[in-house]
């Protein structure tokens, strides 16, 4: 993989996102259906039809919606439809009154869930030959039909995930956009808070998000919750050492694609323990000049000390189980952090 593609590969990985990103890809699926149509939707005469994961599903019914402050599937649908942004940030700007006026209609949405799992969201205005799929990643169309016409857009096929041999490569090269994209990831991500300990800080965080907290955050790979994991804790080091932490930051940005690819972007096991520690332990190692042997027995190791941390769906519990990962990956943070 070289320095450009790994740049691409991060750039459509990393998104500043409003609320849960399961919800927010529901909303995102209707606000994409209701700007190409000719006339603003009315709560009275509107008619849509969700169709979802199984993954999806379970977390986008337990996930609070920004703003609206209500739990659930229709609180995102109705803010996808209220929504002013063009972006996959929908919950950063919608007009809550209207928000509010479909969210009092019980019968304007149809839910359905389905057997699949992973991420999938399609939404389907019926009757009018109009519906979008989401797969992939949480804001990639895959399909766009507007009145029977074909309208997906024509991205370019995205790099395959860096192999191990690859992220060694890329964070030892210092690529000064790499670099660069990685200070961005640790400086707009959701803010310390003074007086509580790291562990305590990703807690509060984690548990704010998914009880609707409206600020925003860096995600990764499609979490927010796993983008804190590793954000907040390279923010601090950075304060602390400077220029010198960001190769780490740039390997553990990596080994969350890299690992990614290796497990569903959402299942039933709790991404904290199978992706997002092992990345944050791996980037902690490596600036402590780790093997590519011992960053794998890292990849088996942090998850077998969290084997019982599963996706029972989003919601403020999460904050236990980052506080959890937290405590699995403390040794690396100790090993790097200089002391007084």
């Amino acid at each position: 993989m070289t320095a450009p593609e790994a740049l691409r590969l991060l750039q459509a990985e990393i998104v500043q996102v409003v609320g849960c990103t399961e919800p927010a890809a529901i909303a995102y699926a209707l606000r994409t259906l209701v700007r190409h149509l000719p006339h603003r939707p009315a709560p009275a005469t509107f008619r849509a039809e969700l169709r979802l994961s199984q993954d999806v599903f379970r977390n986008a019914s337990t996930a609070v919606v920004p703003h609206l402050k209500t739990r659930g599937i229709r609180a995102a649908a109705a803010a996808g439809i209220a929504s002013r942004a063009d972006d996959f940030n929908v919950f950063a700007d919608f007009d809550l009154r209207r928000a509010r006026a479909f969210l009092k209609n019980p019968t304007w949405l149809t839910i359905v869930p389905t057997r699949r799992r992973g991420f999938f969201v399609h939404a389907q205005l019926p009757g009018l030959r109009t519906g979008v799929t989401l797969a992939g990643r949480h804001d990639r169309i895959e399909k766009l039909v507007v009145v029977g016409a074909d309208r997906t857009p024509r991205d370019k096929p995205l790099p395959p995930p860096p192999t191990l041999a690859d992220v060694f490569k890329l964070a030892r090269a210092r690529h000064p956009r790499l670099e660069a994209l990685a200070r961005d990831f640790i400086h707009r991500q959701v803010p310390p808070e003074k007086g509580y300990s790291p562990a305590t800080q990703l807690a509060r965080r984690v548990a704010g998000r998914m009880a609707g907290y409206s600020h925003p955050v860096m995600t990764i790979t499609g979490s927010g919750n796993q983008g804190i994991f590793i954000g907040l804790p390279y923010r601090r080091l950075y304060a602390e050492q400077g220029e010198a932490i960001l190769p780490a930051v740039v390997f553990s940005l990596l080994t969350q694609i890299h690992l990614s690819a290796k497990h569903d972007r959402l299942s039933a096991q709790c991404g904290l323990a199978t992706k997002a520690a092992p990345a944050l332990a791996a980037g902690l190692a490596f600036a402590q000049g780790a093997t590519p042997a011992e960053i794998r027995r890292i990849f088996r190791k942090i998850p077998a000390r969290l084997p019982d941390l599963t996706c029972e769906g989003a919601e403020p519990a999460c904050g236990r189980k980052a506080r959890r990962a937290s405590h699995a990956i403390a040794p690396f943070v100790r090993a790097i952090t200089p002391q007084a």
